[in-house]
């Protein structure tokens, strides 16, 4: 059995203002994505909004490849999937999307902060990640054989 100090005190965290704003930002961020998931999800279950693909469809799909998906679907590609947002297959996507891309709006909250403190090193960092990041989703780098 471990022994036990009465007399220890807890360690004391201590966090910096950026830390405790990115986290509440972050915090707001997937709680917001996680609802729309919540509710997008029950749109298309519910029938509410029509699907691209029919459920009943999907089963006879599952078993393809990605390419061969899209041949026998018609389905998108990239940002393709916006033009069939109101698709209740699609439009849980605006979840995904916000959920994959909520970095850069705490990022750029927390900009303000590091330029204050004239901690120049971590601006530059959140400005290159902020680009990095925002050209990684806009999809104009193509690096792969996708």
């Amino acid at each position: 059995m471990a022994s036990t100090n009465s007399d220890a005190k807890p360690t004391e965290v201590l966090v910096s203002e950026e830390q405790r704003t990115y986290a509440a930002w972050l915090d707001r961020g997937m709680r917001l994505g996680f609802g729309m998931l919540v509710v997008t999800f029950l749109l298309y279950v519910s029938g509410m909004l029509r699907p691209y693909v029919d459920l009943q469809e999907l089963p006879s799909l599952w078993g393809l490849s990605a390419a061969e998906f899209r041949r026998a679907t018609g389905a998108p590609i990239g940002w393709g999937w916006l033009r069939l947002a109101g698709t209740g297959d699609y439009i849980n996507f605006f979840g995904v999307v916000l959920l994959a891309t909520v970095t850069v709006p705490c990022y750029l909250r927390i900009l303000p902060i590091f330029h204050a403190a004239r901690d120049r090193v971590f601006v530059v960092i959140v400005v290159l990640e902020v680009v990095v990041l925002s050209l990684a989703a806009s999809g104009l780098l193509v690096l792969g054989g996708h």
